[in-house]
Formats: structure tokens, sequence, C-alpha cells
């Protein structure tokens, strides 16, 4: 629900925090993982 609410596709959303923890995504910055950062991860960077 939370990722509709940040209007982020759930499974796209998934995928790419299940592949960063793999990767060795650091526990300190749990944070980074949550669908509004994943949101704003995805803005285009303002200009």
């Amino acid at each position: 629900m939370t990722c509709k609410l940040n209007s982020v596709d759930p499974l796209a959303y998934l995928t790419s925090t299940l592949k960063a923890i793999v990767n060795g995504h650091k526990q300190g910055y749990i944070d980074d993982l949550l669908p509004w950062a994943y949101t704003a991860k995805l803005e285009p960077a303002a200009k």
C-alpha cells in the first residue's frame, strides 16, 4: 500500500530493494530503501 501511496510500481520497487540488499546495502542506510526514497531516486534531477 505504501508503494501505491507514493506512486511506485510495487514489483519494480521490490526488485530494486532486494537487489540492493543482495549487493550489500549498508544496514545504517535502511531509509534509502523505503518507497518514498525510491520515488525520489526515480525523479529526474532538477535543473
